[in-house]
């Protein structure tokens, strides 16, 4: 294992080592347009000056010589663009710049030979300075690629110090040796600055490498967690199937007379498939969310249905802590997805109820131009300004370090807010520590529609009797279908159960009583749910009421029918027993004529 990690690490530091010797190459040819424009023009001016002063022909070849010189630079400056060499190839082009430099070096030195005046010593000195500034002024564009910057000055230094070492006085001698001398000086302060652009850019590739490895590690825990949330969210209806049948058992042993001990280890079994289910709808409603899986499917539908429902849900709750829900009616229409809309208001007044401990909770709403603005208040602990962006995180529970479960998962919050993104819709929470909190929810406000809206909450209980009610359940999987049938049987409805369409009208073929209501659970069919119901009304010749039962979040049955509900599982006793309610007490539908 350790020879493993050396051998990764010197793998690392020697691609590292490859991509900074090209990087000093690639930037060796970027620099080049200053070099050789620079030279041109040098050599230009410095001819200009001395044309006069030399009557043979040196001057006019020694320029042809650097113009040629820069002419081949600029060829191969081009062709190495063009190439666009790999790190492979890099080394052949550090050879081309070498060559070139030297050829540089050898031009721009024997300028100190062809351009020499015997016996003019200011003139010669002007000469080996401009020669020699020059190749010192070279040290900044050409020391990032050590080897071509040394090809060019070792020449420029030598040939320009050959003359004044032959001139034969002390002086000419004492400046030949002095040139001399001053090479090693700027070889060392060219190599100083390689160095230093080398630990620069060394320091520069390990950030991109870290950079990339960051950017490598972030894609695949995103992948990864797109995975689970997929995974989640597809398997979903697999993982609350049993959930939801053991939830309907349980309610018919609520329902059931027991003894006082039975009734407490049933009352303990409930807490706890409570809790699960809690958990799963959380966890799965997150997954789904973060997947993508969850589409909203915008209507026009009345703020008081969901109200009275949420509220319906929830009144119970509120009265065994000793508060009192309160519901402020409104006749007010929205444009929103009528179940994740329910879903938001619900996890707040959950969010309220849960950590209230006296006075009450308040759902209303107030207009707001073409917006509406629902609220949600409570006479809670309140949230402090610094932890209201934190409330709305997974898994938080504020002043509860240890997590309470009595006060949740802390995901019904972040579900809000994610719902809330996907909608469009805007969340705000407004509180003060000690005397409460308000979430509210601003949504596009819809036309009015005349539709009938739930009463309130005392008359849907006070209407609930469903004695002696005829109901056809059909369902694919045994289980569920039996957890259903006890379920409506402990409501006192008459239950006529089959798994499969065809073989309830096989049941019903000599039933002259009309059914009252009909459930069909869809996902566990191989046939259309909608189809099943009107070919079951087509057989009583009437538009007996009818739900239909899907996985939460599934798409509206294709085949469905305009108006005809659709109940998502997980669902609690209450929310079914509503819906039959409502579809019990509809207005009446005339029979249907035959043929």
């Amino acid at each position: 294992m350790q020879t493993l990690e050396v051998d990764s690490s010197q793998a690392g530091s020697t691609g590292r080592e490859r991509m900074l010797a090209a990087e000093q190459i690639r930037v060796h040819y970027r620099n080049m347009p200053g070099a050789f424009i620079g030279s041109a023009v040098t050599a230009s001016f410095m001819v200009a000056a001395l044309y006069d002063k030399l009557s043979d022909g040196r001057v006019l070849l020694w320029l042809a010589a650097a113009y040629v010189n820069s002419g081949i630079r600029l060829a191969l400056w081009k062709g190495f663009w063009r190439a666009n060499p790999t790190a492979e190839a890099m080394s052949r082009w550090g050879r081309y710049a070498v060559w070139s430099s030297a050829l540089a070096g050898v031009v721009w030195g024997s300028s100190g030979i062809a351009l020499n005046m015997a016996g003019n010593f200011a003139y010669q000195t002007v000469v080996l300075l401009l020669t020699t500034g020059l190749a010192f002024a070279s040290t900044y564009l050409s020391s990032s690629f050590l080897p071509a910057y040394r090809a060019f000055a070792y020449p420029v230094f030598v040939l320009s110090a050959y003359p004044f070492l032959l001139g034969g006085d002390p002086w000419h001698v004492v400046i030949g040796l002095g040139t001399l001398g001053f090479l090693p000086l700027v070889l060392r302060y060219a190599a100083g600055l390689s160095r230093a652009w080398q630990v620069s850019s060394d320091v520069r590739l390990q950030n991109v490498e870290l950079v990339e490895e960051l950017r490598a590690q972030k894609k695949a825990a995103e992948e990864a967690n797109i995975a689970k949330s997929r995974f989640l969210a597809v398997t979903s209806h697999d993982l609350r199937q049993p959930l939801h049948a053991l939830t309907l058992f349980v309610q018919a042993l609520e329902d059931t007379p027991l003894p006082a001990d039975a009734q407490q280890l049933v009352g303990n079994v409930r807490r706890s498939v409570d809790s699960m289910e809690e958990l799963f709808e959380a966890l799965l409603d997150i997954s789904r969310l973060d997947a993508g899986a969850v589409k909203a499917h915008v209507e026009t539908l009345a703020l008081a249905e969901v109200f009275e429902r949420v509220a319906f849900e929830y009144a119970a709750v509120a009265h065994q802590k000793g508060l009192m829900l309160r519901v402020i009616k409104t006749s007010v229409y929205v444009r929103s997805d009528p179940t994740l809309l329910a879903r938001i208001v619900r996890n707040l007044v959950a969010n309220a109820v849960r950590y209230t401990d006296r006075g009450r909770v308040t759902i209303g709403c107030r207009r707001r131009g073409d917006q509406v603005r629902i609220e949600v208040w409570d006479t809670g602990p309140g949230i402090p300004p610094e932890k209201r962006a934190e409330v709305f995180q997974e898994f938080t529970q504020l002043g509860s370090p240890d997590r309470d479960r009595r006060k949740g998962l802390g995901l019904g919050l972040a579900i809000v807010e994610r719902l809330g993104k996907l909608m469009g819709h805007t969340i705000e929470l407004d509180s003060k520590p000690g005397r409460g909190s308000m979430f509210a929810v601003t949504l596009p406000r819809g036309q009015h529609e005349e539709r009938d809206i739930l009463n309130p909450v005392g008359e849907i209980a006070a209407r609930f009797d469903l004695k002696g009610r005829l109901a056809l359940l059909i369902h694919g999987e045994r289980g569920g279908r039996e957890a259903l049938r006890d379920l409506l049987a402990d409501w006192n409805c008459d239950v006529i159960t089959a798994a499969s369409g065809g073989e309830m009208m096989a049941q019903v073929a000599g039933l002259y009583r009309r059914p009252d209501f009909i459930v069909v659970d869809c996902p566990t069919l191989g046939e259309g749910g909608a189809s099943v119901v009107e070919m079951l009304r087509d057989e009583f010749n009437a538009d007996v009421p009818a739900l239909l039962v899907t996985a939460a979040g599934a798409p509206a049955p294709a085949d469905g029918r305009e108006g005809l509900p659709v109940l998502q599982r997980p669902f609690n006793a209450g929310r079914l027993r509503t819906l039959i309610n409502n579809l019990l007490h509809a207005p009446p539908v005339p029979a249907r004529r035959a043929g």
